[in-house]
């Protein structure tokens, strides 16, 4: 038996090259395909520009109904890239039968060459159903039976693997596995999963020929994927799906009325009771609905975005005065404050502007005084303040009106003083936000809002947070627009005398910085290297 054994053990081989100018699948190299342990290389010619996902995506669909898991995927050229996989060798007299060449969504050709027996498993000691298990295992959570999968092509345990659960065979594999993760020895049964998340997978349906679910299974999470139409998760129908998550799909824009929606989501989940966070069936004549972070259909999400991080962030600056050009030359600001009980905060809060509270006015006729007009007399006031720090785990974002050229959105979350030891504050600000000539975007009104924490200590992030003294966040200011070079074309020829030639080059040398461009001039100015000619 011994001998056996070490003669197994001893068996060589050598490797066969499959090559797409000649496809051939004789009974030796099937016979090589055949083998467990040896790695096969697959070798890639037409990549061009195509992202690795795409090209990846179309071998293993090409391979099916057989599995196939690229690992330690690499571009060796501008054209040519390698993978490895084991696989069986019906997968690979698949490829063959399509003439070693599969086809990209443009139309544009893929050749693949084969290197059968490149290499085997003492060479190479990586085992993917090992990983992919042993993530499946740290993915699931058995006291509350939640299996999370969200963005599983991107687990970082996976290394090299690639695993992209939004290929229907690629997530039957997956949850196969699943139970060798979780059930040991017993994956005979079924899942004990009492919530499913599969968020941003790019997920386009959920086809599977297999019972991998019991009946326990009530929480389905299948937001931010690619999902067209409810009919796709047919799967699930008889499941008492009673929660579930389907914004930032596509099917979501489909409907024009929010009972369409429900009534169409309901036809393939019955038990539904909740749907993307709100409450449905029950009469809301007293409640309206509230969703968190509310950016409709996703029209205007990389501009919110972009607007949030660039006020916060120029907002937590130690000179607020980079914050001029934010808002109108009409714009309106206001500040509000509720229940603050904190001592610190109260000491901090009186280098605000005055609370403009209606309801705690006695004379009327100030409250003019505390409604700022003008962009100069808000930076003044934002100056005033002591530092801070925003932080944007906690925010949520709405958006209350939409409009061709008006914006209104509202940002909650908490934010910390820098210089001093205490706990945070919560904010809520109101910003509307008009578009101006060379698409620039400003803010017309701005109403803030400040209160102590205890009663929105619930926010997410706000266990996070730590009580320590930060520096500001890092701000490299960059000009995008043609009216915001030539203000400051203008300033800087204001300020040197210097014709608009030589002032372009000065801030284009400065890539746009005029603290730089100002700095650069002076040092020269003052050694008389600056030529005549800029003068004239």
């Amino acid at each position: 038996m011994a001998n056996t054994e070490a003669a197994e053990s001893t068996i060589t081989w050598e490797p066969l090259r499959l090559t797409h100018m000649k496809p051939s699948f004789n009974s030796q190299e099937s016979a090589l395909a055949s083998c467990q342990d040896l790695w096969h290389k697959f070798i890639l010619f037409g990549v061009g520009q195509y992202k690795v996902t795409e090209v990846l995506r179309t071998i293993i669909v090409a391979c099916e109904p057989e599995i196939i898991l690229p690992v330690m995927y690499k571009e060796e050229g501008p054209n040519k890239s390698t993978f490895l996989a084991k696989c069986s060798s019906n997968a690979i007299e698949n490829l063959v039968k399509q003439g070693l060449c599969v086809t990209l969504s443009n139309g544009q050709e893929l050749h693949i060459d084969i290197v059968l027996g490149y290499t085997d498993s003492q060479d190479l000691k990586l085992n993917p159903t090992r990983v992919i298990t042993q993530a499946l295992y740290y993915r699931y959570e058995p006291t509350k039976k939640v299996l999370n999968l969200d963005d599983f092509e991107n687990e970082k345990s996976l290394g090299p693997i690639y695993c992209p659960v939004s290929l229907p065979k690629v997530l039957h594999f997956v949850l196969k596995y699943s139970k060798m993760g979780i059930l040991g020895n017993n994956r005979d049964s079924r899942l004990p999963v009492r919530e499913l998340s599969l968020r941003y997978n790019q997920i386009t349906a959920i086809i599977l020929f297999e019972k991998f679910f019991n009946y326990h299974l009530t929480k389905l999470d299948l937001s931010h994927n690619q999902i067209a139409d409810v009919e796709y998760l047919r799967y699930f129908s008889e499941f008492k799906i009673s929660e579930l998550w389907l914004d930032g799909n596509p099917l979501c824009t489909k409907y024009s009325k929010c009972q369409d929606y429900i009534q169409a989501v309901k036809n393939v989940f019955p038990h539904l009771q909740k749907l993307d966070g709100i409450v449905i069936g029950i009469e809301q004549k007293f409640v309206p609905s509230i969703q968190n972070n509310f950016l409709r259909d996703g029209t205007n999400t990389c501009l919110i975005k972009q607007f949030v991080k660039h006020y916060f962030t120029l907002y937590d600056q130690d000179d607020r005065q980079m914050m001029n050009g934010l808002y109108d030359r009409d714009a309106l600001y206001s500040m509000t404050l509720g229940p603050v009980s904190n001592y610190i905060h109260k000491h901090l809060i009186k280098t605000f502007v005055t609370n403009r509270n209606l309801l705690k006015f006695v004379d009327y006729a100030k409250c003019q005084e505390f409604l700022l007009r003008g962009p100069e007399k808000i930076i003044s006031a934002l100056k005033n303040q002591p530092p801070t720090i925003h932080h944007f785990k906690t925010f949520h974002v709405d958006i209350l009106y939409e409009g061709e050229i008006h914006l209104a959105v509202s940002v909650q979350g908490l934010f910390s003083f820098r210089d001093v030891s205490c706990p945070p504050m919560f904010f809520n600000r109101t910003f509307i936000i008009t578009r101006k000539e060379d698409n620039e975007y400003c803010i017309a009104n701005d109403q803030c809002y400040l209160d102590g924490t205890p009663a929105n200590s619930n926010l997410p992030g706000n266990s996070e947070i730590k009580f320590e003294i930060k520096s500001a966040p890092k701000f490299i200011p960059t000009v995008f627009s043609v009216s915001e070079k030539e203000q400051l074309l203008k300033f800087l020829h204001e300020l040197t005398t210097m014709n608009m030639k030589f002032c372009r080059q000065y801030l284009e040398d400065a890539n746009w910085d005029i603290r730089t461009a100002i700095t650069t001039f002076m040092s020269m100015y003052t050694v008389n290297n600056v030529p005549p000619e800029a003068f004239l």
